[in-house]
């Protein structure tokens, strides 16, 4: 999980909305995939079901294990790719090739990269490139369910300036949120907004949720794109 920082007052956007009426987001499979877990880390699988359930956007991503199960998941994916090794013990370094455009350069990237022993496999996935942003949950004793928002630097992909919404969120807070933390990026106003309503939604449908960290969002002109998430419940 990410660590945030103690958010100051004015990081932090208090509620003012009593009445919200939130995006549609399929109530039935976020208590399907919550309901009945033991407190702590939700399962990954069980986690990508919620990004599907509020209408959240996730990266396509193949893992492949020779040189013809690579051809066949650029050819699915479309060009361009990134390609990352999978190691066999977790802990392991890996390494990342992005932007391959061609199966030529893929075919030789993608057997440099399994060179290695502790290689098990490569994941393949689009190339995208867009503004990076963070969003996640985090429930306070005091404040209930906050919804996180930050801007990540392409370099680091992690995020440097966080805020935070109190429940529930409208659009009034979502966009205060927006113009607060966008700074010099180039994101999507409606779907970077959008979003922060759908993560409301679901603290309203599943407060048994402690934290979750999408990290990081690709935002683009016509969706947010998540492209790793973890979710942990109280």
């Amino acid at each position: 999980m990410i660590r945030i920082p103690s958010l100051t007052s004015e990081q932090l956007i208090v509620s003012q909305s009593a009445d919200i009426t939130y995006p549609p987001v399929d109530k039935a499979i976020i208590l399907e995939a919550t309901e009945g877990e033991s407190a702590g880390h939700l399962s990954y699988e069980k986690s990508l079901r919620l990004l599907d359930a509020i209408g959240i956007s996730r990266v396509k991503e193949i893992i492949a294990t020779n040189t013809m199960e690579a051809k066949m998941a650029a050819i699915d994916i479309c060009y361009p790719i990134d390609m990352k090794s999978i190691c066999v013990h977790e802990e392991g370094p890996a390494e990342v090739v992005k932007n391959i455009t061609d199966e030529n350069t893929m075919r030789l990237e993608f057997r440099r990269l399994m060179l290695s022993s502790d290689v098990k496999g490569v994941l393949i996935s689009p190339s995208l490139d867009s503004s990076l942003a963070y969003f996640g949950i985090r429930h306070k004793a005091k404040l209930g369910h906050l919804i996180v928002c930050g801007v990540c630097p392409a370099q680091s992909g992690r995020p440097q300036e966080f805020c935070a919404c109190t429940m529930p969120v409208g659009k009034a807070e979502a966009e205060a949120a927006y113009e607060r933390i966008k700074g010099t990026s180039q994101l999507n106003k409606v779907v970077f907004t959008d979003t922060l309503r759908r993560l409301s939604a679901l603290c309203a449908a599943a407060p048994g949720i402690d934290k979750m960290d999408i990290i990081p969002a690709v935002v683009s002109t016509r969706s947010v794109v998540a492209l790793d998430i973890a979710v942990s419940l109280k």
